[in-house]
């Protein structure tokens, strides 16, 4: 395969400049200082430029060779090493991408909804053992936020239905649609609750809903008030489609063959999709997240730990798993890479996050490539940066 041939000449590569100097010219970081709330340039070392220096030929080929169409963001030690647009927002009327414009994060939605849910549990607003017939006293199914978080509910993909279900596909749907189709058409349960994990975008539908029903405010105004605004993500949003007066730009979303795909009626729903941001945006969600900004060391703990462990649910599950809006690869040194990918309509995000070694990869895309989703060649570039990393720790 053609990314095997990318893995393998991204390892020799480095192996043989494993210290060096990007051609690009001088490249730094930029880190926030707090007392003055100005941004401080810094350097970036020799390990980080000779994978700036990778990374560019990296994303150049796939953009000339495979029309990648997106923005990439990667960091160490929370500031860009690497950063470039390719492509386009709007591929008929060539207008450029740059860091700024918003993309449909797809299903990187869930760890900002999983987050919210979270926050109401620390602040006493909910607990995650509540059963969902305490927010919707019609709902028929003995199911617990906890379940919805972790993909263990059982429910259906109501993405997925027929039209015994969505009756209505030429407007959108709202999230407390989402809840009626539960609450009213009762669909049969795919397996028993908490007896495996099954991925579903109802889950987080409806902890959406629930969101709202705690907070007593939308589930839109809740993430802006309490992640996008203290964070300073200020090119991210939640889709509204019921507030007409507000208008966001954002990257519209294409085909494989570069044609703009429109809206569908389950675009209406949020939580499970729905949330727009950019490279920079994401990195600031990175950053607030390994530095306890949005939630406490414990509940994010719990947050990144594997919760299904049957063979049903995955085949090793000490090598993948998930756990409340993340999912987890197991890497050879023992480490989990925390992520979450997404895919709805044209775009396919990744967003990655190496906790021990501080590496981030943001990946946004609205032309479908789901090749977007191997990153394996771009993570064995950063290996320098890693073994950098621990000879810095050692040496002190």
């Amino acid at each position: 395969m053609i990314w095997k041939k990318y893995a393998l000449l991204a390892f020799l590569t480095f192996s043989l400049t494993h210290i060096g100097r990007s051609s690009g010219g001088v490249v730094t970081g930029s880190v926030s200082n707090e007392e003055n709330n100005e941004e401080v340039t810094i350097p970036l070392t020799d390990a980080e430029l000779t994978v700036n220096s990778l990374l560019t030929r990296y994303f150049n080929h796939r953009h000339t060779a495979e029309k990648f169409n997106g923005v990439v963001l990667v960091a160490h030690n929370g500031r860009p090493i690497y950063e470039e647009s390719f492509g386009y927002s709007d591929i008929a009327a060539r207008k450029p991408l740059d860091p700024n414009t918003p993309f449909e994060l797809a299903s990187v939605s869930k760890t900002f909804t999983a987050t919210a849910v979270l926050k109401l549990a620390e602040a006493g607003k909910l607990t995650l053992d509540d059963s969902i017939s305490q927010y919707f006293p019609a709902f028929p199914y003995g199911i617990t936020i906890r379940q919805l978080l972790d993909h263990r509910s059982g429910l259906p993909d109501y993405v997925y239905m027929d039209n015994r279900y969505i009756t209505d596909r030429q407007h959108y749907m709202s999230n407390l649609d989402v809840v009626d189709i539960f609450c009213q058409k009762k669909p049969r349960l795919l397996f028993k609750p908490d007896t495996r994990f099954e991925y579903s975008n109802s889950n987080y539908a409806l902890l959406a809903a629930i969101v709202q029903q705690a907070s007593g405010i939308k589930f839109q105004k809740f993430v802006q008030d309490s992640i996008f605004a203290p964070l300073g993500m200020t090119h991210s949003y939640v889709f509204d489609f019921e507030d007409s007066t507000v208008q966001h730009d954002y990257a519209r979303t294409h085909d494989a063959y570069g044609r703009k795909l429109s809206d569908v009626c389950f675009d209406g729903a949020v939580g499970d999709k729905g949330i727009f941001s950019t490279v920079e945006d994401m990195l600031k969600w990175d950053n607030a997240l390994r530095t306890g900004k949005v939630l406490s060391d414990e509940t994010l703990a719990e947050a990144y730990k594997p919760r299904s462990f049957e063979r049903v649910s995955f085949p090793d599950c000490n090598a993948r798993n998930y756990g409340y809006g993340w999912r987890m690869a197991r890497q050879a040194d023992g480490n989990n890479i925390i992520y979450h990918n997404g895919w709805w309509h044209g775009n396919n995000n990744v967003f990655a996050r190496n906790l021990r070694d501080n590496t981030t990869i943001i990946i946004l895309s609205n032309r479908l490539n789901q090749a977007n989703y191997w990153t394996d060649p771009i993570w064995n570039m950063l290996k320098g940066v890693k073994e950098e990393t621990i000879n810095e720790v050692a040496a002190q």
